[in-house]
């Protein structure tokens, strides 16, 4: 049966089998709109996976970035409200931070650092467990909030390690060139109880994308920044 216009359906008709089914023209240009649809769709997501994939190499190549810009504001303040330098000390595997302790140690010094630290803490539990007992180990003084910040900072000691696929270069106030941090190939930069810190830039590389960091050395935040991300 063949339905007329109406006022309601306008000037388009439909033709409706004797089922009451829609006919089989309607029927394949449905089949059209959807193949439009999935073609569409398909475009889109060709031009947003790219775009992902940038994204993602330019988190990995700032993370250690940001990472360091705020292990540098805590070192600094430390720095200050101690009265004492510190450290950071960069090289291909990530950074380490501490009490700048040994002007002419290599590399190796985080490991002496490591087992200080585990002597110390060895030396405070059998102080707690004679105390315990009642047993007076060292003469009680006065709190000096003073001394216990300066103290504190003997045990600061903070690692944080590159992910894997990065290459990292730096380039000091004195160097040439940059200098990529490979093998023993290592940094120290330093933070005066001034609240100085050596002029310092940072290059991280990770899969065909850089970020390229320019330390301020009253400071220690980053006052100019650029990427590249392929």
């Amino acid at each position: 049966m063949t339905s007329f216009p109406s006022a309601k359906t306008g000037w388009r008709a439909r033709t409706i089998s004797g089922t009451g089914e829609v006919s089989a023209s309607r029927r394949a240009f449905t089949l059209v709109e959807l193949v439009v649809a999935i073609s569409v769709l398909a475009v889109l997501t060709g031009l947003a996976i790219p775009a992902i994939d940038s994204v993602q190499k330019e988190r990995l190549a700032r993370q250690p970035v940001n990472e360091l810009y705020l292990l540098a504001r805590e070192v600094r303040v430390r720095a200050m409200s101690e009265d004492r330098p510190y450290q950071i000390v960069i090289d291909g595997e990530g950074f380490r931070a501490s009490r700048f302790l040994r002007p002419y140690s290599g590399i190796e010094e985080a490991d002496t650092i490591r087992i200080e630290l585990e002597q110390l803490s060895e030396r405070e539990e059998i102080i707690a467990a004679s105390e315990a007992r009642g047993i007076q180990t060292e003469v009680p003084e006065p709190p000096d909030p003073r001394k216990e910040a300066v103290r504190e900072g003997l045990k600061f000691f903070k690692e944080v390690a590159f992910p894997e696929g990065v290459r990292v270069s730096v380039r000091f106030w004195n160097d040439i060139e940059w200098v990529p941090l490979q093998g023993s190939e290592y940094r120290r930069w330093i933070f005066q109880p001034s609240g100085m810190c050596e002029p310092m830039r940072l290059r991280v590389e990770a899969d065909q994308s850089f970020f390229e960091v320019d330390f301020h050395p009253l400071t220690a935040e980053i006052r100019s920044e650029r990427s590249w991300v392929e």
